[in-house]
């Protein structure tokens, strides 16, 4: 993003103030299918000067993920409304001549976060505070009616079975369309046990699609925000859960590098009034670790093509393993 070209997007946006500034434009990590900036807008209104911390989104020329802008701004809009921990979502963009790729600027909310697993530097206090406030939120999350929130546009699946089936069959098609000419038994054996075995959902919910540690900002008094929306769609409850539950982001035994696994089962049923199914539980579970794999070939081919020149993407490949790992293992237990 330019400084000078977001000062004058400001200008026009926000017509009834003057002497709009851009302070301190940065681009940082974080987030799958956005380049992330972070800056303060100051500005003159009523005769006194104000300053917001600010994020800027905006499409990447190629990533870890292809996702839709309007759509994810939206969600966040319907969270944000719906009292959720999200950041306050404030202007969306879709002309792409403004930045040179379609964005959108949402609040910067404080705190701190860890690359995967909750960090294990943090006291006991702080887990268990994390922890509580993460499948809170994920509780108060599957609570919400989506059409309440206008969210009708995420696809309502059709029949329990839909969303076991649609999921399995988008990973499937980005798997064939992004891998470079590769064959991995594993990833293939895992998504045909994956169609041959569709779960059934005893209910549809509003799905965050990246729901683990990671993802939100915190601080020691519990979650401030949860972050990156953008593979939000409507599905089963047990797909959040068995993707924040995965081994491959929680650290030893504690899911999520937060609590121990069958506590943190429990602790969701206790917040939620329903019932952890161990079978869609599983099946969850391995449609995350292919899933996961899939995002990676996805980035290692982008950077090799040219789309992305992001550096961490070549390094996704070490992730790879443990994955086939965790499938491997998952699949002899079938």
């Amino acid at each position: 993003m330019d400084q000078h070209r977001l000062t004058e997007y400001f200008k026009r946006r926000m017509p009834h103030a003057s002497e709009h500034r851009v302070v301190g434009l940065k681009r940082i990590s974080g987030g799958s299918s956005r380049e992330t900036y972070a800056f303060d807008l100051e500005w003159s209104e009523g005769g006194q000067t104000r300053t917001r911390a600010m994020i800027g989104r905006r499409d990447p020329t190629g990533g870890l993920l292809k996702t839709d802008r309007e759509r994810e701004f939206k969600v966040i809009a319907a969270m944000h409304r719906a009292g959720l921990k999200v950041p306050e979502p404030l202007f969306l963009e879709l002309d792409a001549s403004v930045m040179d790729r379609p964005f959108f600027i949402m609040d910067r909310a404080p705190g701190r976060t860890g690359m995967s697993a909750f960090p294990a530097v943090e006291p006991e206090a702080t887990r268990a505070k994390v922890a509580d406030d993460f499948l809170s939120e994920l509780a108060r999350l599957q609570s919400l009616d989506y059409r309440e929130y206008g969210l009708e546009i995420l696809g309502p699946p059709k029949n329990p079975e839909d969303p076991a089936r649609i999921q399995t069959a988008h990973w499937s098609e980005v798997y064939e369309r992004d891998r470079m000419g590769e064959n991995y038994p594993i990833l293939s054996a895992a998504l045909a046990w994956l169609k041959a075995n569709p779960v059934v959902t005893d209910r549809v919910v509003i799905v965050h699609g990246d729901y683990r540690s990671g993802n939100y900002l915190y601080d020691d008094n519990g979650i401030i925000a949860m972050l990156d929306w953008e593979m939000a769609h409507l599905g089963d409850p047990m797909e959040d859960l068995g993707w924040a539950s995965m081994t491959f982001w929680g650290r030893d035994e504690l899911a999520g590098g937060l609590m121990e696994r069958e506590a943190f089962y429990r602790l969701y049923e206790q917040k939620t009034g329903h019932r952890v199914d161990r079978e869609r539980l599983f099946f969850y579970r391995v449609l995350g670790n292919a899933k996961m794999v899939v995002i990676c070939l996805t980035g290692i081919r982008d950077f090799v093509e040219g789309r992305t020149s992001d550096s961490m993407m070549p390094f996704l490949e070490l992730l790879i393993p443990q994955l086939f790992e965790d499938l491997a293992n998952q699949l002899r237990l079938v």
